[in-house]
């Protein structure tokens, strides 16, 4: 191997390792709310409706801004947005730790946190692994990178329950926002310097933001991935907001909960791994149909909470189907959609996505309030997840038409080269 070669090697290793710990560690500000919903809530005495404001609102901006954010990363490139959403996200947990009043934390949570959050998300992710290594093991690699969310509830979630049990919240968001802004800043900031001497950054594209969003919306073969990935926005937004207080209204005892979690982190990783694996090999369509059949699958299992051997079921299943979705679809995406205009359009996606959480968010927490179960929420997402696989099934194989051009080298071996 020669010296360049080495090098670059060596750059690819360390952005994927610190892309990942990101990636984990950006998961905690939505895993901290949600495993604390209930204590946050009687906290700042509210009910659960009106503390959904603030999940419903992070939702909302989410939206709003992921197209912006992958626009960016193509711009400038996604390590520098890594590292801005790092900080971001830090000060937005320190914040939240001192909020007294619950208008402060909605505000703090629901808009400063969505940005940052967002800037940690699977859309620079998806761009990210465009950027190493177009066209080449993307859906592995692209798995790798998004399994440090998986790794985040084998690790965080279960480490959130026990420290609520002896710590209160207001002090968990303060010790999480002092590593992120102590550890993860530093070292993000490290990876944009490496970056910027391995020539990294990607050329500029010459689309602007607005006519990415357009031809996005244009493409017929996107809507058809668009409108299917709603559903996949629903089901997440119950496992990150309603699933806790489901569990709790079902008496799971905390350690069957956090196994479920460890489960679900597992099998997240293993599909989503999997599913990398058969993208590569050409099985996207067939990949996507699977994943939201299993998920249907697994909603179905929610109302069955009373027995503790249904939850950890549950936890396997639902973990199987997580990110299968996101990685069969960012890579079909990548496929059908012209360099310069993927991030704008993975952007798209997730803006989509995040209005189906929103949506997601606060219907669940009214029907809870109203209804005291969960019940119609469960069964309307079971029902979207099946529509998707049979609109997935309609939609022509990516693999039977011309892809977009790519490109099977590392950027920063092909700066290197030229």
């Amino acid at each position: 191997m020669t010296r360049t070669a080495g090098r670059i090697t060596a750059f690819v290793l360390f952005a994927t390792t610190v892309s990942f710990l990101i990636s984990m560690a950006g998961s905690s500000l939505k895993s901290t709310v949600q495993v604390l919903f209930l204590p946050i809530a009687d906290g700042l005495d509210v009910n659960r409706g009106t503390l959904a404001i603030a999940t419903t609102l992070f939702a909302v901006v989410t939206a709003l801004v992921s197209s912006a954010v992958g626009h960016l990363a193509e711009r400038i490139g996604a390590v520098p947005v890594l590292a801005i959403g790092a900080a971001t996200t830090g000060g937005v947990l320190i914040l939240c730790a001192y909020a007294t009043d619950i208008w402060m934390f909605v505000l703090a949570y629901g808009v400063l946190g969505a940005i940052g959050c967002t800037m940690l998300s699977f859309v620079p992710l998806g761009v990210l692994a465009d950027q190493l290594f177009r066209g080449r093991n993307a859906g592995f690699v692209y798995a790798v990178l998004t399994n440090g969310a998986a790794v985040g509830f084998i690790v965080l979630v279960p480490l959130w329950t026990f420290l609520g049990t002896t710590l209160t919240w207001n002090r968990i968001l303060l010790a999480v926002g002092v590593v992120f802004i102590a550890v993860l800043l530093p070292l993000s900031l490290v990876l944009v310097k490496y970056s910027a001497r391995q020539g990294g950054r990607p050329t500029p594209s010459e689309t602007t933001l607005w006519q990415g969003i357009r031809t996005t919306f244009q493409n017929k073969r996107v809507r058809g991935l668009i409108l299917p990935f709603f559903a996949c926005g629903t089901t997440m937004a119950f496992i990150d907001v309603h699933l806790f207080p489901h569990m709790h209204d079902h008496g799971v005892a905390p350690a069957v909960s956090s196994l479920s979690f460890v489960l679900l982190g597992v099998l997240e990783i293993i599909g989503s791994l999997v599913a990398g694996r058969l993208c590569d090999k050409g099985l996207i369509r067939t990949t996507l149909m699977g994943a939201y059949l299993i998920r249907a699958a697994s909603m179905l299992l929610l109302p069955f909470f009373d027995s503790a051997a249904i939850v950890l079921l549950f936890g396997a299943i639902f973990g199987a189907s997580y990110l299968a979705t996101v990685v069969a679809t960012t890579v079909w995406i990548t496929q059908i959609v012209p360099k310069g205009t993927r991030g704008t359009a993975l952007g798209v996606l997730w803006s989509l996505h995040m209005v189906a959480v929103a949506l997601s968010s606060q219907v669940g927490a009214i029907i809870a309030d109203v209804e005291h179960s969960y019940l119609p929420m469960i069964l309307g997402c079971a029902a979207l997840t099946t529509a998707a696989a049979i609109l997935i099934s309609r939609q022509p194989d990516p693999n039977e038409t011309p892809t977009a051009p790519t490109n099977t080298t590392p950027v920063a071996a092909t700066t290197a080269v030229e």
